[in-house]
C-alpha cells in the first residue's frame, strides 16, 4: 500500500494527472493498461532510459564544477529582516523562524563550497604529481581512477564489472531503439481499447441516469430550471469529451511523428 501511494504521488508530482491512476485500488487487482500508460508517458516526456543511462554511467575520468561563488560571504545581510511595525507577535515568530532557516541554509552551502574547495585542491595535486605519466598526451595526467587503480591494482575487476554492466546496458538499450517504433505503434491501439471502453461506460451510465431520473412536473419552475441546466451540462460534458478525444489524436500523431 505505501509503494503505490508512492508511485502514484511520484507520478502526479512529474504532471501525470490522470484521475483513472490515482482511483486504482492498492491492492493491484485491476489497472495494469494505467500502468502501462504512465509508463508509457515516463518514456516519452521524462527520458525516462535516458537519465537511468546517464545515472549509471562509470566515470573514469574526473569532473567538477565551476564554482563562481565568493569565499567569504558578507555578514551584512545577516538578520536584515524584521518585523513591520504593529506586526503581531505570531508575524515576529515567523520572521524569527524564517532568519533561523536563512542561517541554516547559509551554514549548509558554506560547508558545500568548502568540500567543493577540498576536492579541486586534491585533483589539482593528483594531476600535478602525475603529469606527463599518461599515454595520452592531450590529456598529460592520470584521473582519480587511474591513480587509484595503479596503487591497488586488484580493484580493476570491480571496474571491469562495471563498465561490462554499462556496455550490456547500451546494447540493450539500442535494441530498444530499434524496436521502439513498434511499441509505440502497439500503444496507439491501446490507447484507442482505452479509449473506446471509456465511451461505452459512459454511455451506460447515462442510460442508466437517465432512467433513474424521475419525471419532473412541469408546475415546478425550479425544477424545470434545474433540468436545463442538467442538460447543458451534459452537452458540455460531451464536448469536453470530443475535445479530449482530438487532443488524444493530436498526441498519438505527434508520438508517431518523433518516432519516425
Amino acid at each position: 500500500d505505501t509503494q503505490v501511494r508512492f508511485v502514484k504521488s511520484a507520478l502526479w508530482y512529474h504532471g501525470y494527472e490522470r484521475l483513472q491512476l490515482q482511483r486504482l485500488p492498492a491492492d493491484g487487482s485491476v489497472g495494469s493498461r494505467e500502468l502501462l500508460l504512465a509508463f508509457s508517458w515516463l518514456l516519452y516526456r521524462l527520458g525516462l532510459l535516458e537519465q537511468l543511462l546517464a545515472r549509471n554511467r562509470v566515470k573514469t575520468g574526473d569532473e567538477t564544477s565551476v564554482c563562481t561563488c565568493e569565499d567569504d560571504l558578507p555578514g551584512s545581510q545577516e538578520g536584515t529582516a524584521e518585523a513591520g511595525p504593529g506586526g503581531g507577535l505570531e508575524e515576529r515568530v515567523d520572521v524569527r523562524y524564517l532568519q533561523w532557516l536563512n542561517g541554516r541554509l547559509r551554514l549548509q552551502w558554506r560547508g558545500l563550497h568548502a568540500q567543493h574547495q577540498e576536492q579541486c585542491k586534491l585533483l589539482h595535486k593528483i594531476h600535478s604529481f602525475t603529469r606527463g605519466s599518461h599515454m595520452d598526451q592531450v590529456l598529460g595526467h592520470f584521473s582519480v581512477t587511474e591513480t587509484d587503480l595503479i596503487r591497488q591494482p586488484e580493484n580493476y575487476k570491480q571496474l571491469l564489472q562495471l563498465l561490462e554492466s554499462e556496455t550490456m546496458q547500451l546494447e540493450a538499450f539500442l535494441e530498444w531503439k530499434q524496436l521502439e517504433p513498434v511499441y509505440w505503434e502497439w500503444m496507439e491501439t491501446v490507447l484507442d481499447d482505452m479509449a473506446e471502453e471509456g465511451n461505452m461506460c459512459k454511455s451506460q451510465d447515462a442510460y442508466v441516469e437517465k432512467r433513474r431520473l424521475p419525471e419532473v412536473p412541469s408546475c415546478c419552475p425550479w425544477a424545470d430550471n434545474l433540468t436545463g441546466q442538467m442538460d447543458r451540462l451534459s452537452r458540455d460534458l460531451m464536448a469536453l469529451q470530443d475535445q479530449l478525444q482530438q487532443l488524444i489524436t493530436r498526441r498519438k500523431a505527434m508520438w508517431w511523428e518523433k518516432v519516425r
